[in-house]
């Protein structure tokens, strides 16, 4: 069957990946591991750690949207995410750290007295992808295997609904780690946001195969559909994953199994928030380092909901927490 229009061709997007390869490597003298690095990241930025996100468009550019009605608990057919395990399809090809220069200052991690103990909740610069607020677009599948842009692992269950985000909604990853429900003429379904469609336009959502399956009604290749966000249940506690190649000089840190879109992560330095970029393929980081750790983090969510959490410099492994933001 030939794919309908819109269609984003997995090899196509694996083949934009190897060209954004060679741009890192340009961009931070690094060389990426075999493989090629993530699709198309921005450069590593050479500002220090101190240097804020870029800001993010907000929801005055957004395609046409119509308010909610009630956003009610997610339905029993999200997903249920947990676990921890290896490194995902785009884990091993992201940049890594430089080797340490000499003379670095030494960073300590502990928290300055009066740092917040538990959850806050904080305003939020809105981003396109809002709680209560519906979009519309078109659907089309591809073989989804849970790993791409986003980085993080393939799944152990094939059948588990995911999503590749269009390049816009994207948002330079705060779609990462998203659960979105999606209703087209043959149901709905939850589905994790896992990748990024670089030609999807606004509002358009690639599907895994399986996950079309459940909203397409049996029209092949492209549905119309409109989805939302929602906060799923019984996903466990929110996890951090500090990349291969960390080092005191070098830092990146993802966040992973949060239940609501995780829009900052902030680390303590010298007794005061700093807060790291987020780079396309979704990890937060500090460009110089901030010294051997332990590192305290603090990580909003989309509702203003802060986390605070010790991140130990571990490269490679994935660390679970006690906490998670709220259900909404």
């Amino acid at each position: 069957m030939s794919p309908a229009p819109g269609f984003v061709s997995p090899a196509r997007r694996a083949l934009l990946g190897v060209a954004a390869a060679a741009a890192v490597v340009l961009a931070t003298g690094c060389q990426p591991a075999v493989g090629g690095g993530p699709p198309e990241p921005d450069p590593v930025s050479t500002a220090t750690a101190a240097s804020a996100p870029t800001s993010v468009p907000t929801a005055s550019s957004a395609p046409s949207v119509t308010p909610a009605p009630s956003v009610g608990p997610a339905p029993s057919a999200g997903p249920t995410i947990g676990g921890t395990a290896g490194p995902g399809t785009g884990a091993s090809t992201a940049p890594t750290g430089p080797s340490a220069p000499p003379g670095q200052p030494s960073v300590t991690g502990a928290p300055a007295p009066g740092a917040p103990a538990g959850p806050t909740t904080v305003p939020v610069t809105p981003g396109r992808i809002q709680p209560g607020v519906v979009r519309t677009g078109p659907a089309t599948h591809y073989g989804a295997d849970g790993g791409g842009n986003c980085m993080f692992d393939r799944l152990t269950d094939p059948a588990m609904p995911v999503v590749a985000m269009n390049e816009l909604d994207y948002e330079t990853a705060r779609a990462c780690g998203a659960y979105i429900e999606v209703t087209g003429p043959g149901g709905t379904t939850v589905v994790k946001v896992t990748d990024r469609c670089p030609e999807c336009g606004p509002g358009h959502l690639d599907l895994s195969q399986q996950a079309f399956a459940r909203i397409a009604g049996g029209v092949p290749g492209l549905v119309d559909v409109t989805w939302r966000l929602v906060s799923p249940a019984d996903i466990g506690s929110v996890q951090f994953r500090v990349k291969e190649g960390s080092s005191a000089y070098w830092l990146a840190i993802q966040v992973r199994n949060h239940r609501n879109p995780v829009v900052s992560l902030e680390v303590r330095v010298n007794g005061a928030w700093t807060a790291l970029p987020r780079e396309m393929w979704n990890y937060f980081v500090a460009p110089q380092g901030l010294g051997p750790g332990p590192f305290t983090a603090r990580i909003t969510d989309v509702y203003g909901e802060q986390l605070v959490e010790t991140v130990n410099l571990a490269p490679a492994s994935v660390q679970t927490t006690g906490s998670q933001f709220a259900r909404h």
